[in-house]
Order: C-alpha cells, then structure tokens, then sequence
C-alpha cells in the first residue's frame, strides 16, 4: 500500500473503490501512447503525473519517459524507464523546446492561476510537438472538489489554451452506457448529501476538516454504490475519446504550435 496520504482526489491503484475513476483516466494515457507512437514522439515529459501510473504506462510504450510532481510517486509505480523529478510545475529545471510530446492530466483544475504552468509546458515543448491537456468537464462535475480551484466548460478551456497554443482540439473521455450510469447515480447521491447544508456551510470549515470530510464522503458514496447496485466492471474501451459533448466527463485538449515569450 503507498504512504501517501489518501484524499479522496488523487487516485491510488490498490484501491478498488476508485478503479473505476483509475480506468477513466488511464484512457487518457492510453491516447497519449497512441499519439506518440502516430507522431514518432520520443521525448515525453508527463507534468504532474500525481502517484506516477501513468507515468509507467508511458515508459513501457514510448522511447524515453520524464515525470514531474511536487510528491514522490508510489513506489509501486516507478518504472525503470522512466525519470522522475520532484518539481514545482511552473519551475522547471528542464531544457526548454526538449519535448516531443507533454501531457498533463488532471492538473490545471488545481491551480489559481494557470498561466506559469501553461507558458511552462509552451516552453519545454518543441515547435512540432503536441501538448495533451485533461480537466474534468464542469457540465458534469459535482463541484465538491476542494481540491479544485477551478473547473471549466470547453469553451473557456479553449479560449484559456489559445493564449498559449495557436491550435487547439477540444476533445472529450466520454462513457458508455454503463460507466455513464454509475457517473450519474454517483452524482445523484452527492446532490443529495449537499442539499442537507443548503447555506452552504460546509465550505466555511477549516480546510483540514473539509478535506477531512472529502475524504471520507468519496469513499463513502462509492461504498453505497456498491452495496446497492455494484461497480461495473469497465476497460479502457468503456471511455472513448471524441469531439467535446456536453455530456463528456473530461475535456481533453490537444494543443499545438506553442506561441512562446520572446526570448524564451
């Protein structure tokens, strides 16, 4: 079992209660690896890659593989192959345009203001290489996240990227049915939790007791989920990637020729 702390939000592979969210996003890397191996990219950095299982996912596929978060992976998801860096993700000590390839998934939802982390990954990118960028769809979010600082619709996260990028593709990780349904019960028995604090008090707490409380509320509505109707059992296949739909789960943007700082 890893020695980070448990959230509720980052995603920990032993845990069968979230293997379902773990699958959600490991069809992001998935495309990635897809991508990369289309494009011939060979230097890949993945930018806050959290407990690092993507991060192995894509040193098992692709040529050369560097991983960069403020926490140490879990030590189950180190792969051989592949660099970590322990780093803030608007300070990076790596070469700048030295990058076929950065993916960065789940991430700029954390952050107050994203414009370091995105001239960050403009920078590192080469001019013909490809930036992947996933955020939870705000349309479908249960907005209770208080480890989100910020959640968007596609329209806003295209205009945000298009700052940086003078191509954007806005994609989306949608769901078959079945995966779709246990999304929408999910979020039915958050609304109903929610809707017993109608003033909104929850959000005066201190932030240790709302990330307390976080914590255990994702647990457990995923046990009751289980108990009534049970998990599905899901694979990659089950989240496919297509145009952005408002329905989507994730907003997965593809974002091309980087407009860089002068000087940079």
């Amino acid at each position: 079992m890893s020695d980070l702390l448990f959230t509720g939000e980052r995603l920990h592979k032993e845990n069968p209660l979230f293997s379902i969210d773990l699958v959600r996003h490991r069809a992001a890397y998935s495309r990635a690896i897809e991508l990369a191996r289309t494009t011939g990219a060979e230097r890949v950095l993945d930018l806050g890659c959290g407990t690092g299982y993507g991060a192995g996912e894509l040193a098992a596929a692709l040529p050369r593989t560097f991983a960069v978060d403020r926490i140490s992976p879990d030590p189950g998801a180190r792969h051989p192959a592949a660099h970590f860096i322990r780093a803030d993700a608007a300070h990076l000590p790596l070469r700048t345009q030295s990058f076929d390839m950065i993916v960065s998934f789940q991430v700029i939802e954390h952050l107050e203001d994203p414009a370091p982390y995105l001239k960050a990954i403009a920078r590192l990118l080469k001019p013909g290489g490809t930036a992947l960028i996933t955020t939870p769809n705000l349309l479908e979010s249960d907005r209770e996240n208080p480890f989100h600082v910020h959640e968007y619709e596609a329209s806003e996260l295209t205009a945000l990227l298009g700052e940086h990028f003078s191509r954007v593709d806005m994609l989306g990780v949608s769901a078959t049915p079945e995966p779709k349904a246990y999304y929408d019960a999910r979020l039915k028995r958050i609304r109903s939790i929610v809707r017993l604090d109608p003033l909104g008090l929850r959000r005066r707490l201190p932030r240790w007791i709302i990330d307390g409380l976080f914590a255990l509320f994702a647990v457990q509505v995923r046990r009751g989920i289980q108990k009534s109707d049970g998990l599905p059992q899901v694979g990659l296949e089950d989240f496919p990637i297509l145009a952005a739909q408002p329905d989507c789960l994730d907003l997965f943007a593809v974002c091309q020729k980087p407009r860089r700082e002068s000087g940079s």
